[in-house]
């Protein structure tokens, strides 16, 4: 099996290494984090390597694969930045699907995206790069997600709506059919969004409406 390895020594890094243990597929060599005192922590048994110093020597020592295992709520524009700092030294950024998710035939994925367990993603949907699709999560026929986004556990998607770049559904929300998200927008847990959401705008509520203020 080929090498691969982890961006990330938090929780969501622990999902992705479960994942791709159950698949087989490679070997989890270690784990690279930006804070220097992790080195030679452990997650799942896969050890710390060091910072994001080390990632340029493991590709000069014939790393070739990794994985990202961070995914920002806070500031999205972090997730697109990892992911192109990764690229761009050459590694291939590996895909992580749980084998218990339900993904239809004809779905376009985008690299480095992670399709957590008991999600289900139907026929005409496109994930684009570095999208996260959360547990238990429902996709619906002829979406569009967009770059760096993420649809958080227990949302659900109706048919044909478009996520923006870098934007989040958050947990147990509803989107209906044919919704607009923009690029870097925020919809709140619980929210039920019935109209479209301009780029850059954080909504809650049922029916969803802008946020006056940020969420404590």
């Amino acid at each position: 099996m080929p090498p691969v390895v982890g961006i990330g020594a938090g929780g969501h890094a622990k999902v992705i290494i479960d994942i791709l243990r159950l698949n087989g597929e490679f070997d989890l060599i270690g784990l690279i984090d930006s804070d220097p005192s992790r080195l030679g922590d452990q997650v799942l048994g896969v050890p710390v390597l060091g910072d994001d110093d080390r990632l340029e020597s493991l590709y000069q020592d014939g790393v070739r694969h990794a994985f990202i295992g961070v995914a920002s709520l806070a500031k999205t524009e972090n997730n697109k930045r990892i992911f192109e700092r990764i690229r761009k030294l050459g590694f291939d950024i590996v895909n992580a699907v749980h084998p218990s998710a339900v993904v239809a035939g004809d779905v376009k994925i985008g690299q480095g995206t992670r399709i957590f367990g008991g999600t289900v993603i139907n026929p005409g949907t496109s994930l684009g790069d570095n999208v996260v699709v959360n547990t238990g999560a429902i996709v619906d026929h002829d979406c569009v997600i967009g770059d760096h986004s993420q649809i958080a556990p227990g949302a659900r998607l109706a048919g044909a709506v478009t996520v923006g770049e870098g934007s989040i559904v958050g947990i147990g929300a509803a989107v209906i059919q044919e919704i607009k998200i923009g690029d870097y927008s925020f919809v709140a847990a619980g929210a039920a969004v019935i109209r479209d959401v301009p780029s850059r705008t954080r909504v809650a509520g049922v029916p969803a409406k802008p946020m006056t203020s940020k969420p404590d």
